[in-house]
């Protein structure tokens, strides 16, 4: 979902891309050469990695999703650009982990496959998995609480929801606030009622990107903002520690 919904953006020529390319010294001419090509690539990753995933394909994936978010502080926007989109590379590093690093250079290209899983490496994954909630949720709250996105700022208008009776004006910043919390509830103590509660709060606030008139590939990038937590949510009664038994 990822990088087939990021790649669509590329394929759609969006125009908020055209600043992250200056950041390398492209021109607008050259961007938009460039752009459709770049979109072609995330797509054709997005599906080899649901189709027959490879671990040098997640390697990328994780690689340029890191580096992608890091354009934008670049490009003049917010470093809370780079949290909210820690599912961008941190959903790709967790499925690494939980395929398992190869010894040799073959199992780099070879398919995934299905097996045993050792509950160390689930812990791994789980907290990934853990911290990619807590950053997308701190990052995407700073949008409303500190930065008031404007992009937000218009969902939530179209949407009727800053003329509410009493909280109206302050809707966004307490919205705001809300997500933050619950990010930093999540980051010291991930349970799993924080982490369900934190998937039906993303799946909520990502539609708003359709339901508003926007794309709809910008609600399917975000999939991993709330498959992230679903996930964690899946995973944890498997990676408790279970008490030992009192033999006395």
């Amino acid at each position: 979902m990822e990088f087939v919904g990021h790649g669509s953006a590329g394929l759609s020529l969006k125009e908020g891309w055209v600043k992250y390319f200056a950041v390398y010294g492209f021109d607008r001419q050259t961007t938009l050469v460039l752009m459709p090509i770049v979109g072609a690539i995330d797509v054709s990753l997005g599906i080899l990695s649901f189709v027959s995933p490879r671990r040098w394909a997640l390697a990328w994936c994780a690689f340029w999703g890191l580096m992608t978010a890091c354009l934008r502080p670049l490009a003049g926007e917010s470093i809370w650009e780079v949290l909210d989109r820690a599912g961008n590379y941190g959903g790709p590093l967790a499925f690494l982990i939980l395929s398992g690093f190869p010894t040799t250079v073959r199992g780099w290209f070879e398919p995934i496959r299905a097996g045993a899983v050792p509950r160390a490496t689930l812990k791994r994954v789980a907290a990934v998995l853990r911290w990619i909630t807590a950053l997308v949720l701190i990052g995407h709250g700073a949008y409303n609480a500190i930065v008031q996105k404007p992009m937000l700022l218009d969902q939530y208008t179209k949407m009727g929801l800053t003329s509410l009776p009493l909280i109206g004006s302050g809707f966004m910043a307490s919205l705001g606030w809300l997500e933050i919390l619950l990010g930093v509830a999540i980051a010291i103590r991930p349970l799993r009622s924080l982490a369900l509660a934190a998937c039906v709060f993303k799946i909520s606030t990502e539609l708003l990107y359709p339901v508003t008139g926007y794309p709809m590939y910008e609600f399917v990038e975000r999939g991993f903002t709330y498959v992230a937590p679903f996930a964690l949510f899946l995973i944890l009664p498997r990676v408790r520690d279970v008490p030992e038994r009192d033999t006395a």
